[in-house]
Order: C-alpha cells, then sequence, then structure tokens
C-alpha cells in the first residue's frame, strides 16, 4: 500500500487473536474483552477493523452494530460464505465480507480498496489564527512566541508551539498522552509518555518565565494526561 495502514483483528467476542492470557490465567469475561477492544481501539485509531466471524455463533450482527455505535472505523468482515449472512453483515454496517478460508491476496485487495475509499484526502491547509489571549498572555502561533502583560516573549521551539497551539483549541479539556503525541509528531511517528512530559515541562518554564504561573494553566491529570484550564479568546 502507498502508506500504512494499521488493522485491528478481533473476534465476534471482541477477544484479539493473540492477546488471550496465558493457560495459567482465568479467561477474561466478555465484559473485559469488550472492553479492551475498545481501548485497544481509541489508542491504536486504525483504519481498518478485520472481524473473524466465520466461526460465529449467529452473533456477529450484534457484534457489528456494537462496533458501530461506538466507532466509524471501517469493518472488513471474514465470513463463512454465506451470501444472505454477508448481506446481513453489510446493512448491520461492514463495509466488505471476504469467504474463509482467508486468501492474503484477497484480504490485502480487499484492505486497500477500502483505506483507498474511506481514507480521507488531505485536508487543505487551514489559515492559523494570528493571535490568542489567555490568562494575560498573547500566543502568536504564526511567530512561535508567546508575550506576557510586560512585553516579555517566549520564543518557542516547533514541537512547543504545535503543543501549546493543540492545548488553547481544545481548553478545560483533558488531552491523553496519545492525542498530545498525535498532535506533536503526527499519527505514525512513536513518541514515548517520557517525551510528551518533557515538551509539556519545556513549555511550563517558558510560560512561568514570562510572569504567569504554568501550572496554573497546564495541569496534570493523574494516568489520564493534561488539561489547559483557561478560557482562550481570539486576539483582534
Amino acid at each position: 500500500m502507498p502508506t500504512a495502514t494499521t488493522i485491528v483483528v478481533a473476534r465476534e467476542d471482541f477477544s484479539i487473536p493473540g492477546g488471550e492470557p496465558g493457560p495459567e490465567a482465568a479467561p477474561a469475561d466478555p465484559g473485559t474483552q469488550e472492553r479492551r477492544f475498545f481501548s485497544l481501539l481509541r489508542e491504536a485509531k486504525p483504519d481498518v477493523v478485520v472481524l473473524d466471524l466465520s466461526k460465529a455463533n449467529g452473533k456477529g450482527v450484534d457484534t457489528i452494530l456494537r462496533i458501530r455505535r461506538q466507532s466509524a472505523v471501517p469493518i472488513l468482515v471474514v465470513c463463512d460464505g454465506d451470501q444472505q449472512t454477508a448481506r446481513d453483515y453489510r446493512i448491520a454496517g461492514a463495509a466488505e465480507c471476504i469467504p474463509a478460508p482467508l486468501d492474503i491476496v484477497t484480504l490485502n485487495q480487499a484492505l486497500q480498496q477500502i483505506v483507498r475509499v474511506t481514507r480521507p484526502a488531505t485536508p487543505p491547509a487551514r489559515r492559523e489564527t494570528d493571535a490568542v489571549s489567555f490568562a494575560g498572555l498573547t500566543f502568536r502561533p504564526r511567530q512561535n512566541v508567546v508575550i506576557g502583560r510586560n512585553g516579555r516573549q517566549a520564543r518557542l521551539t516547533s514541537a512547543e508551539n504545535r503543543l501549546l497551539s493543540h492545548l488553547v483549541a481544545n481548553p478545560w479539556e483533558v488531552q491523553s498522552r496519545v492525542e498530545l503525541a498525535d498532535a506533536l509528531y503526527g499519527r505514525h511517528r512513536p513518541a514515548t509518555d517520557r517525551a510528551i512530559d518533557v515538551v509539556v515541562n519545556r513549555l511550563r518554564k517558558k510560560l512561568d518565565a514570562i510572569g504567569e504561573p504554568a501550572n496554573h494553566l497546564v495541569k496534570t491529570e493523574f494516568r489520564r494526561g493534561y488539561r489547559f484550564v483557561s478560557d482562550v479568546s481570539a486576539e483582534a
């Protein structure tokens, strides 16, 4: 494929092949498996979910509907080949159904077609806001600078600028480290939690240096991420 494609593979009961506990561990209950599955969807943000319903016990439609209620991710179903069942899966929300046994060439072609149709085109570059104000500070993202009440300036690195731009665009909302990694590095570039924390701490120090207590603006939410705690308004 021309670009990297992320997929998540699951069964009718939301279990992940290869993700089951070892034989010495108690099997996960259905509710736990479902929570793990949707947690993985939120974190991995896949392009396609491959749902193996080739040995489904009549609840494949329900599984598709439950995914569709919580996510718009395209679903590629591996089914038993029955045409009526495949039709029901498509009505429930599957993008495509391919019969088992699985052929890797057919799977690859189906994945390419789904991604080609559903992956959004690169949006046109949006016009950046010239300046926004919050807590007595003025942020000018085009100049990579924050200006304090007394005229003192804090120059931001590109990473710090992207971080602050994301935070001021989502004030009062908890931003997970996964969301911040997407904003800083893009979806396919790995970033550790430590890398995110380093950029946050650098930004805090620079805001603090121009006279604003940064910890009052960027709050740490334990095990959840960070929250920007200030109203934000556009500068005239």
